[in-house]
This record gives structure tokens, C-alpha cells and sequence, in this order.
């Protein structure tokens, strides 16, 4: 009876699929078309790509684009307006965008801007402030926000600035050094910083740096070069990779890449 029993779990575990941990990313052409990807070896870091260079659309000619939670996708436009957009399409890359170019703010003249989890948007000033909002409206791209501009650092003049899993800020030095920091006030915009500027890693000289699944990190060489790397210690900041510049791609030669909704 026992082997019978363990014959029919494994018979179950066997025809069980467990899902597979993909990172949808998004490449935007100088032409302002939209690419999308779908890499699903951002658990081992293997360069296997369920959908590659697929067009999702046209005209993203912005001075930033960036992802939020749930499928929404930023847009800045030079003037300041920001506009929200709704990508439904995410698990099959399919072109379907059901909200498009909604505005949801303006005046978004930043260095740098850049979101976080649960509706957190960070933004940059050149003086080095750092800045937090809250778009409680992400379902619907409705202009919601409850929490605007409040101040939650400074001496943010770093190269490069982008947020991980599990309240995790990164920050590139123009010397290559990657710091580590999290933010937990990110529910009530309170600066509260529990960990701060702990390096984690150097040599981060790349043309850009994203993060994507539970401590993935993506790195674009100036030759186009996708690099994967896994940040095992996001959860405490600790300097702790179990992947590092294993290359999963080529050919990213992009005005701007990002990860999406997760």
C-alpha cells in the first residue's frame, strides 16, 4: 500500500506543472517602437526566452518610461505630464493595452523617476532629493494619489537609481560601486530607512542596470550584452550573489529597457 501510495504521488507530482518564474521586459527602439521579451530563466539565470522581440506598440517617444505593479506602464513626457498606461497583454505578449496615454499627473521634471511596490513612485531632483508618491489609482490609471512629493532623502546624486523586490533601493556610484538600501515607510511615505548604503557589489559599469523577479538583476553592456545576475541577500542587504554575469542575450542596443509587473 505504501508503494502504491508513493507511486501515485509521484505519478501526480509528475503530471503537476509547477509555474515557471519568467520576467516580462519591455526594449524601446530609438524609433519609438516597443519590443517585448519574456524571459523565463530569471530563477537559474539560463538564457531561455519564452517570447522575444515581439511589437506591443508604437510612438513611445518619452523622456522616461518605467513599470508599476499590475501591469501599468509610465510614461514622461518632456513637458512633465506623466501618463498611465494598462498592459493586459503581459502574459502572452500580446499587443492589448486597454488604458492608454491617461494622464495622471505633470509637472514630473526629474532627474530620475522610477517605481517601487504597491503603487511607490520615487523621483530624483538634481539637487540629490529623493522624493515619494503614492498612485493609489494603479488599477484603473485614475490620477489618485495619496501621498505627493514628500521628502524621503537626499544625496541621491548617483549614476543610476532603480528599486528591487522587498522594499530594495539600488544606487550606482559613478565609480561602479552598487549600494544597498530599504525603504520600509513605503506605505506611508515616512523616510524610514532601516538600512542604508551598504555595498553590495562593484564594476557595475554598464549602459544600464534593472531589476526584475525576487533579486534578479539585469545588466546591458555598451556592446548590447545582456548579463543576469542573482541578488540572494536582498533581504538584508547582505553582499550575497548566487549569479553573477552569466549572459542571456545580446543584441539589446535599446534607448531604454525595463522589467514589468511582476
Amino acid at each position: 500500500m505504501r508503494i502504491l501510495n508513493a507511486l501515485a504521488i509521484s505519478a501526480i507530482l509528475g503530471l503537476w506543472s509547477f509555474p515557471t518564474l519568467a520576467t516580462p521586459i519591455y526594449a524601446i527602439k530609438s524609433d519609438g517602437d516597443m519590443l517585448f521579451y519574456k524571459h523565463r530563466g530569471s530563477n537559474d539565470g539560463s538564457p531561455t526566452w519564452s517570447i522575444q522581440a515581439v511589437k506591443i506598440g508604437n510612438g513611445w517617444d518619452f523622456k522616461q518610461v518605467f513599470a508599476g505593479d499590475n501591469g501599468v506602464v509610465y510614461a514622461i513626457r518632456s513637458n512633465g505630464d506623466m501618463l498611465c498606461y494598462k498592459h493586459t497583454g503581459i502574459d502572452d505578449g500580446s499587443p492589448t493595452w486597454p488604458i492608454q496615454a491617461v494622464k495622471v499627473g505633470n509637472g514630473w521634471n526629474f532627474k530620475q523617476v522610477f517605481a517601487g511596490n504597491n503603487g511607490a513612485v520615487y523621483a530624483i531632483k538634481s539637487n540629490g532629493d529623493m522624493l515619494f508618491y503614492k498612485h493609489t489609482g494603479i488599477d484603473d490609471c485614475s490620477p489618485t494619489w495619496s501621498i505627493q512629493a514628500v521628502k524621503v532623502g537626499n544625496g541621491w546624486n548617483f549614476k543610476q537609481v532603480f528599486a528591487g523586490d522587498n522594499d530594495v533601493v539600488y544606487a550606482i556610484r559613478s565609480n561602479g560601486d552598487m549600494l544597498c538600501y530599504k525603504h520600509t515607510g513605503i506605505d506611508d511615505g515616512s523616510p524610514t530607512w532601516p538600512i542604508q548604503a551598504v555595498k553590495v557589489g562593484n564594476g557595475w559599469n554598464f549602459k544600464q542596470v534593472f531589476a526584475g523577479n525576487n533579486g534578479a538583476v539585469y545588466a546591458i553592456k555598451s556592446n548590447g550584452d545582456m548579463l543576469f545576475y542573482k541578488h540572494t541577500g536582498i533581504d538584508d542587504c547582505s553582499p550575497t550573489w548566487s549569479i553573477q554575469a552569466v549572459k542571456v542575450g545580446n543584441g539589446w542596443n535599446f534607448k531604454q529597457v525595463f522589467a514589468g509587473d511582476k
